[in-house]
């Protein structure tokens, strides 16, 4: 990496459907100079996020009501995204050079904070240190980072399993997904997991020790396919999928069933002008409505990661010049596990 460099990559089009790699472009230029009350961050991991694509799309009617801070990317801004990096120089002093931090800093080399800055419902601190005893840095981008207190935090405040429940995890390979059938299993549950390849269904049976699982591909009637894999029918759906996949599970509920609407990844692709993305979000748990339980649920996942009762597995892309493939890469759904992108070493 070249630290006399500032390299971005910024909105070039907003993506009609499925994202292509003509859509952003790479620009270079000075290091930006943190002034009074900011500091200087170097970039060393960029978390490669499925939400990220809602982001992308040009502020409309149909999506203003998610936005009220406004659009976290425009054209010619830069792509936004959980970052891992390093203090190089700080004005602040609550942060010292050489502390790990991350925050929602975005495809770039370096990143000029300042505390409370975009997006303070969602990260009220604007960007965190780092408590390397919970656990190995890039876990703080997956298990310990949003994906994993989404996880934790529905199974909380919705799922509440019992043993001998059974509990459907659709999008179930991806980090939210994995983690939340996990931790289904730690509460005595039945899990089952819906995926989109037989890969996938091998890693959540044998890696995970998912209960079941089934490739929604190839299974020909889903809805024979979740009866046979839940005999005793579903007592709670930790749905990322929506639509006519969740329609299918929905329909053989026992009384009493819960069902966490926690994303609507068969909809991310569409055009902004298919789907009116504000009316399908309404209801759909938001982890950011629970950040006084952070910390608490944070050293949970961390004693469960330290004792190997969970686990995600990473893939990490080389160079800031991959961060646009492996973004195209995660919304074709190629992804197992939490995907990353490297773009300079970790001095610790």
């Amino acid at each position: 990496m070249n630290d006399t460099i500032h390299r971005r990559w910024v909105l070039a089009a907003h993506p009609q459907g499925a994202p292509k790699a003509s859509d952003f472009r790479l620009e270079e230029g000075p290091i930006p100079v943190p002034g009074p009350g900011e500091f200087l961050v170097r970039t060393i991991l960029i978390g490669i996020e499925p939400r990220l694509r809602l982001m992308l799309n040009p502020t409309t009617e149909t999506n203003k009501a998610m936005r009220p801070e406004g659009a976290a990317s425009g054209l010619g801004k830069v792509i936004p995204s959980s970052v891992l990096g390093v203090v190089m120089a700080s004005n602040d002093p609550d942060f010292t050079p050489g502390d790990l931090v991350d925050g929602l800093l975005g495809w770039q080399s370096h990143a000029v904070v300042a505390r409370g800055g975009y997006n303070r419902k969602n990260n009220p601190a604007g960007i965190r240190t780092c408590d390397l005893d919970l656990g190995p840095p890039a876990a703080h981008l997956s298990v310990l980072g949003t994906p994993g207190l989404t996880a934790i935090l529905a199974l909380k405040h919705e799922g509440r399993l019992g043993p001998g429940e059974t509990m459907v995890v659709t999008s179930a390979a991806g980090t939210v997904g994995s983690v939340a059938g996990q931790l289904g299993r730690l509460a005595g549950a039945r899990v089952v997991g819906i995926t989109g390849s037989d890969e996938k269904a091998r890693y959540l049976a044998d890696e995970l020790g998912f209960d079941a699982t089934i490739n929604y591909r190839t299974a020909g009637d889903l809805a024979a396919a979740v009866r046979a894999a839940c005999p005793n029918g579903v007592d709670y759906h930790f749905d990322n999928v929506g639509g006519a996949m969740a329609a299918t599970i929905n329909a053989q509920f026992n009384p009493g069933a819960r069902h966490t609407r926690c994303g609507i990844v068969s909809k991310y692709n569409l055009s902004h002008t298919q789907w009116h993305q504000s009316d399908e979000f309404d209801g759909q748990f938001t982890v950011h409505d629970h950040v006084a339980e952070y910390t608490e649920a944070k050293a949970e996942l961390a004693r469960l990661l330290k004792a190997g009762d969970i686990k995600c597995v990473e893939r990490i892309f080389d160079g800031i010049e991959s961060a646009p493939a492996a973004f195209v890469g995660l919304m074709q759904g190629e992804n197992i596990g939490k995907w990353l992108v490297r773009v300079s070493e970790d001095p610790q």
